[in-house]
């Protein structure tokens, strides 16, 4: 398989180029289905207009509209102590908002009483969602097949997005949030997989880049969807419909991965996918008297959780590089979640913030993928991370520079092109890490985790910042950072080597 993969990549003309160029579209839909509650819930603004519409806000407030007071302002107490709104959703309307908000419509806008924990609740409740799908995900790739999956999900993703349409409901809301993780990196991470196993090792470093680099094209779309839409509603419908055009490429110009087939005993399916490939290039490989040359160790390669759970305790070293794998997606996904769920809070303007993360992910699609090619994945992971601490600390400092910008937000905003070189990194050594035979697993525990990471990286930026001084989120991101830096250290360089077959391969690596 690693010979016949070389073959067509050396081999290749446009249309295969194509092929593997066209998978990576699957990354542009990704921020606008992530992001987009940024936008559906946008605030009310201290200068935009809104007037009584009940009895009882009228008969303290009249009913001609107003600026000031801002609802906000408006709080009283209860017996208990407890603080809330004078005024609810049912007492005002807002009159000149550019756009409808959820967080209007669900009274979640203000920060009085669990309203901005709810609001975050919202955003966060996207990696639940997902961390149970690459649970499910993990076997689904191993077992069903990378391709297979991803196709299902694909529609099923196109749907869930289409439902926001007749939503008017919080817990509604939160279900369709849920599916949406669920269903979007089970279909990102299928395709990643896929993507790395029909490219040869020389060119995985710059495929695996150029995912990063389309998902940082996202950004403009979503802040542009975000902006030119009126209604939060329809905001996820154009989500639905850009995840679904930037697809469609897998269901016609792909094939299932010959080394899924391989793994799963099937040989014959393996050469009716290499012989599609071989299509696409000036190869020939010679298939009808090609032979499986490891037949005598077919029952190692038995596909089931059982025995990759079993692996890991008979194979210390798998054992150590899936821990080491699985942190790094964790530490990974909360720095990179934070940012992106933090621009609110942490530059002046949240279109400005989308489109310039964009353009730091840009940029360090044009840095990282070179660094990686230079140094090799391990020391690049290692020089990233241990900028991205220097970052952390240096954002501790309250220093405002003027127009709404502090030393923070500029160093965040170094500081997201380096996590997303980080992901860049941890995407290409988990496929290369693992084995045939577990790289479902690895990327279903590992990206499980990041989920895991995912929900706690906005609380990290939203919530606790406020309520603790500034040093505590920021100390900590660090410290996580450097410890990142040293489990990058502990892993094996993949660079210099092919893709592994099976868990005892990892021994001899």
């Amino acid at each position: 398989s690693t010979q016949s993969t070389g073959e067509l990549t050396r081999k290749r003309t446009w249309k295969y180029t194509l092929m593997i160029v066209a998978m990576s579209l699957v990354w542009i839909g990704g921020p606008s289905s992530v992001y987009i509650t940024s936008f559906a819930a946008l605030t009310p603004k201290k200068n935009d207009t809104w007037r009584c519409v009940s009895e009882k806000c009228i008969s303290t407030m009249g009913n001609e509209s107003r600026t000031t007071p801002y609802p906000c302002e408006y709080v009283q107490a209860d017996e208990d102590g407890n603080v809330d709104l004078v005024f609810g959703p049912e007492d005002i309307e807002w009159t000149e908002m550019k756009h409808t908000s959820f967080a209007v419509e669900f009274d979640v806008y203000c920060d009085v009483g669990p309203r901005k924990m709810k609001k975050t609740l919202i955003s966060s409740m996207y990696f639940p969602g997902a961390l149970i799908g690459l649970i499910l995900g993990g076997y689904l790739f191993d077992n069903v097949g990378r391709r297979a999956t991803a196709m299902v999900t694909i529609i099923s993703s196109f749907l869930v997005h289409l439902s926001a349409v007749f939503c008017h409901d919080f817990n509604f809301l939160l279900a369709i949030r849920f599916f949406q993780g669920f269903l979007e990196f089970i279909t990102t991470t299928a395709i990643i997989i896929l993507q790395l196993e029909l490219v040869s090792n020389k060119y995985r470093n710059l495929i695996n880049g150029l995912g990063g680099l389309f998902w940082a094209f996202g950004y403009p779309i979503v802040s542009a969807i975000g902006y030119l839409i009126p209604s939060w509603n329809y905001m996820y419908v154009a989500a639905a419909v850009l995840g679904l055009v930037t697809r469609l490429n897998l269901f016609f110009f792909a094939r299932e991965s010959p080394r899924f087939y391989l793994v799963k005993r099937d040989p014959k399916s393996a050469k009716e996918s290499f012989k599609f490939l071989e299509s696409l290039t000036t190869a020939n490989l010679d298939l009808e008297h090609t032979k499986i040359v490891d037949e005598g160790k077919t029952e190692s390669r038995t596909q089931n959780l059982g025995q990759q759970l079993k692996d890991l305790i008979r194979y210390p070293s798998l054992l150590k590089e899936t821990f080491l794998v699985t942190f790094l997606w964790f530490c990974i996904a909360m720095f990179f979640y934070g940012f992106n769920f933090g621009w609110g809070e942490i530059v002046p303007d949240l279109y400005i913030g989308y489109v310039v993360s964009g353009c730091g992910e840009s940029i360090a699609f044009f840095v990282v993928v070179p660094l990686i090619q230079k140094t090799g994945r391990r020391r690049a992971m290692m020089i990233l991370h241990m900028l991205a601490s220097l970052i952390f600390l240096l954002a501790i400092p309250e220093v405002e520079i003027g127009g709404g910008w502090s030393l923070e937000s500029i160093c965040c905003l170094f500081g997201v092109t380096f996590v997303a070189g980080c992901f860049t990194g941890i995407y290409l050594m988990t496929g290369e890490v693992a084995p045939n035979s577990h790289r479902g697993f690895m990327y279903g525990v590992g990206s499980g985790a990041a989920r895991i990471g995912s929900f706690i990286g906005p609380y990290i930026f939203n919530n606790l910042k406020p309520v603790t001084h500034r040093a505590v989120p920021f100390g900590g991101l660090a410290i996580f950072s450097f410890l990142c830096a040293l489990s990058a250290f502990l892993l094996v360089e993949t660079g210099d080597k092919e893709m592994i077959c099976v868990a005892a391969d990892v021994e001899t690596r």
